[in-house]
């Protein structure tokens, strides 16, 4: 486990990573997994163990980075036909909200139909960046650590397209949503479904696009942050999120709460998307390589809020969360340094089997949770 969990570099700009036996929660496309909770599951503290990942500048200057608070090469730049690093705000009383676009820019790749709001790269540069394997990206926010849920989660939403080299685009759209719910963590009746199946999504049309709901009742911004609770047992084949504060059910321990505020030097969730993966090795495979050098990957990702009641929205990129509070949860990014970056990863099969749901099921009677199994956590604290 040591061996294979643990976060390992090759010389392609890529980290591997094994997620085999690890519990996700699926947030309309992508597959969230909690580092956190991997390493509880093997027994460890939250930054110890075989899912402890480094995001220091010196552990990640040699991979893919999409976003990154750090400034200056090598942890900024990237290679050939992909977009460099763009800068996220960089400490308290800096911008609360963050998304690519040309004032965080640290330099656009040269390659067909690069977006100015979108971190972009060439199908050919990530096919010698991921070969064979699957894409994973690492994802850690960096919020104050006091105040709780209020200060310590922020929004985030993001939506990955592919275009050919005449700008058409190719498929359809692939989104980190919390589908049209409540902004709160899913064991608290937010989005999200634990071993949910990412085929049961779809994105609203192909390319580009904004989050079809910002209301704290009903958002596809997914909340970033906050500490929960898993059930464990031996009936229960993965921890299980549950509420903090559960009753548990015969042979069932419920966990203390779990911190997802690492701080910028660890990573608090790797998130895949299995359909996009799918699309990407089949263009790999179908599609020349002269010809896949002008078929473009965009990401648009959001994270923090933006206050339209003061000033409208950047061009292009509306709707935001509010600022301030949703249900009691932040929203707003309050101390700069987040980051994105990304890998490859060893992935089971997306759709557990029956037996284990059904084991899952009968070891479930906690609080009501297979009722109401919705919606992610994120998050991380200040470093």
């Amino acid at each position: 486990m040591f061996a294979v969990g643990s976060l390992m570099v090759s010389g392609v700009q890529a980290a591997t990573i094994d997620l085999t036996g690890l519990g996700y929660i699926q947030h309309g496309d992508a597959l969230v997994y909690s580092m956190p909770v991997a390493n509880y599951q093997f027994g460890f503290n939250t930054n110890n163990g075989p899912y402890a990942i480094s995001s220091t500048p010196g552990a990640i200057q040699d991979l893919t980075v999409i976003a990154t608070g750090s400034s200056g090469g090598p942890v900024t730049t990237n290679v050939s036909g992909v977009d460099n690093a763009y800068a996220t705000p960089s400490g308290n009383g800096s911008l609360p909200y963050f998304y690519p676009n040309s004032t965080n820019s640290n330099g656009e790749a040269l390659i067909a139909n690069n977006l100015a709001d979108t971190w972009d790269a060439s199908l050919s540069a990530l096919k010698g960046i991921l070969g064979n394997d699957q894409m994973v990206f690492f994802f850690n926010n960096n919020q104050i650590n006091r105040g709780g849920a209020a200060t310590q989660s922020l929004a985030i939403w993001a939506r990955i397209w592919i275009t050919d080299d005449g700008g058409n685009n190719v498929g359809v759209a692939y989104e980190l949503t919390n589908d049209d719910s409540m902004y709160a963590l899913t064991t608290a009746g937010g989005g999200g479904t634990f071993l949910g199946d990412p085929t049961t999504y779809t994105a609203p049309g192909a390319g580009a696009g904004n989050p079809s709901s910002v209301a704290p009742g009903a958002t596809d911004f997914l909340m970033a942050g906050g500490q929960y609770c898993v059930a464990t047992g031996p009936s229960l084949p993965l921890p299980v999120p549950v509420p903090c504060g559960s009753a548990p059910s015969p042979g069932t321990v419920i966990s203390a709460p779990i911190n997802h505020n690492l701080g910028a030097d660890h990573v608090a969730y790797s998130v895949i998307v299995p359909e996009l993966n799918a699309a990407l090795a089949d263009l790999f495979s179908s599609v020349p390589d002269a010809t896949l050098a002008k078929y473009t990957l965009h990401l648009d990702v959001r994270m923090g809020c933006y206050d339209t009641t003061v000033t409208s929205s950047p061009p292009g990129v509306s709707p935001w969360m509010a600022s301030g509070l949703a249900n009691g949860n932040g929203t707003c990014l309050n101390n700069g340094y987040e980051q994105l970056f990304m890998g490859t990863a060893i992935v089971p099969d997306v759709v557990p089997e029956p037996q284990s749901l059904a084991l899952l099921a009968a070891g479930l009677t906690l609080a009501g949770f297979m009722s109401r199994r919705r919606k992610l956590p994120l998050k991380r604290e200040a470093s």
